[in-house]
């Protein structure tokens, strides 16, 4: 282990043992003290088991002792980090909680508008953004058990700002974000005042610099274990097509931006979010006595790691056992502060990924790269043939999905219907495309036999979603990237995400009944006495559930 990562679990005073055994000095509360939510980024359901031979942490723990729900799947397309992380502990659909997207076009504004952006906000502990959950329509269980309890304490931290902000809800206590521009973790005036001295301390410790000249090998020593559980290294469609194979570098240095962007694609990443954490975790006095807390920890390296090489790399393998073992030195943590007896806890994620072309093509599937410029230039030659001499009928194109300039028709007298029907033929004339959804279609109410009408429908808020939501075929994936894989879509790759419980009132095993986030929170809600009714297609999961 390099010498800077054996100070930092010092400094923690984690243990290095991955086992976690049950509390023995800690008697349960007839509450739980703690109720912690851990959401893993871009986490697809079979890193839970693919690899479960391999686990010795805190995921073998989950899979153990937990209850774990095989068959969970987001109710909604719009697969991407803002709207499954605004479900998480809402249970509500994009169509309520108003989180379409991470971005959207704001026609008032006339720009478009990042889902935590709050230009009356400024930010605390570093230079970043200026953010709050300004955007989220919806209460999340944090508010309520503020609400019930306002001595509760509610408290998110994560990598990515909308992870942490979404989750934390409007009433938390405070929600904590790394920023590339400094490498260091902040906040905003939404949650506080100023700068709390704790924070300040920690980023004068500048631990974010401590990986510098650091590299990103194996965690297992034999690399034909990565072969058996992974497949084959270094794909042609990997990243830049040139840094595909272990070992990896840290690019740039500190104080460079580039260096605080290129650790995020490491395991060191979540190392640095666990250590955080636990300092948030010990300033907020979390789970010290017996009014219930809630601490919510979003994990996103999978993420950054999965974009870059795929879901069936090497890389991703070896990201996903330094989480396991993150994940124990956290229970270790959570059971000597807390007591896991006392401790309610659920993992997933806010979505899942696309394997990567090159992988699929292998396999025989017709994947296929694009770049977006196709979809964008086959409408804009529709437009230029069916409507001569009018332009900017496209006010914003955030791939795959367009927004139409309104006030364009309005001028030259065009029906919208005209317009959405041009450009929707001409996408569907790319070989991309499967079907394109205006704000008519998805206002339709009443039985469908299209599958997706209903996954379009959970993700249609009106005032922010795009004109034309388009579902491109199975396997593609657009992006101007040379290689590199996403997500997005509403297919099952993108949807089936691991959910997992484990605490008191969870009865262990493994569930096969269809479920989705979006039962997590009312779930939560019914162990917690707290009013949060689900959304008419989702569910609280009684079968899990031992009596008080």
């Amino acid at each position: 282990m390099p010498l800077m990562r054996r100070r930092l679990l010092l400094l923690l005073g984690l243990s290095t043992c991955l086992s976690v055994a049950p509390a023995t000095s800690q008697t349960a509360s007839p509450q739980p003290r703690l109720v912690l939510v851990l959401s893993v980024d871009q986490m697809r359901f079979d890193y839970l088991t693919r690899f479960e031979p391999l686990y010795t942490g805190g995921l073998r723990t989950l899979l153990d002792r937990g209850a774990v729900f095989t068959d969970a799947k987001y109710r909604h397309s719009a697969n991407e980090t803002g709207p499954g992380h605004s479900v998480i502990l809402t249970g509500r659909h994009p169509s309520h909680s108003g989180i379409v997207a991470n971005d959207w076009f704001d026609a008032t504004l006339g720009r478009a508008v990042n889902v935590v952006d709050d230009a009356r906000r400024r930010p605390l502990g570093g230079a970043g953004r200026a953010a709050s959950p300004a955007h989220l329509g919806v209460d999340t269980i944090g508010d309520l058990l503020k609400s019930k309890n306002p001595q509760s304490r509610v408290v998110a931290v994560s990598l990515k700002d909308r992870s942490a902000i979404l989750m934390g809800g409007r009433r938390a206590d405070a929600a904590y974000w790394y920023e590339t521009n400094g490498g260091n973790f902040i906040t905003s005036t939404y949650y506080m005042g100023a700068t709390p001295g704790w924070l300040t301390d920690w980023n004068g410790r500048h631990m974010a610099d401590r990986y510098a000249g650091h590299t990103w090998n194996r965690l297992l020593p034999d690399a034909e274990v990565y072969g058996r559980y992974a497949g084959q290294d270094a794909i042609e469609g990997e990243w830049d097509r040139k840094d595909t194979s272990f070992p990896h570098a840290i690019r740039g240095r500190p104080p460079d931006v580039r260096f605080y962007d290129d650790l995020r694609r490491t395991p060191f990443a979540d190392e640095l979010t666990l250590a955080f954490a636990l300092e948030a975790m010990q300033a907020h006095h979390i789970g010290v006595d017996e009014v219930t807390d809630l601490f919510a920890i979003g994990f996103s390296a999978t993420d950054i790691v999965g974009h870059t090489y795929g879901p069936d790399s090497h890389e991703t393998m070896d990201q996903l056992l330094h989480l396991d073992a993150a994940l124990g030195r956290l229970f270790k943590a959570i059971d000597a502060n807390v007591g896991l007896a006392n401790t309610l806890m659920v993992l997933t994620a806010d979505h899942g990924s696309l394997p990567l072309v090159e992988n699929l093509l292998v396999k025989g599937m017709d994947a296929r790269r694009a770049s977006p410029l196709v979809l964008r230039g086959a409408v804009e030659q529709a437009f230029a043939t069916r409507f001569p001499g009018v332009t900017n009928l496209i006010q914003y194109f955030t791939s795959p999905d367009f927004f139409l300039n309104e006030r364009a028709m309005q001028r030259n007298n065009l029906s919208r219907r005209s317009v959405e029907e041009t450009a929707s033929a001409a996408l569907l004339t790319t070989g991309l495309v499967a079907q394109v959804y205006t704000h008519e279609d998805l206002r339709r109410a009443g039985p469908s036999s299209d599958p997706y009408l209903q996954l379009f429908q959970n993700s249609f808020y009106e005032p922010r979603s795009p004109h034309l939501n388009v579902l491109l075929k199975p396997w593609i994936y657009v992006s101007t990237l040379p290689g590199g894989t996403g997500h997005g879509t509403a297919y099952e790759y993108d949807r089936h995400v691991p959910m997992a419980f484990m605490g008191p009132r969870i009865r262990a095993g493994r569930y096969a009944t269809p479920a989705g986030p979006e039962d997590i929170a009312p779930t939560l809600g019914t162990i917690l006495g707290l009013d949060l009714q689900p959304e008419e297609d989702a569910r609280i999961l009684l079968e899990m559930l031992r009596a008080n």
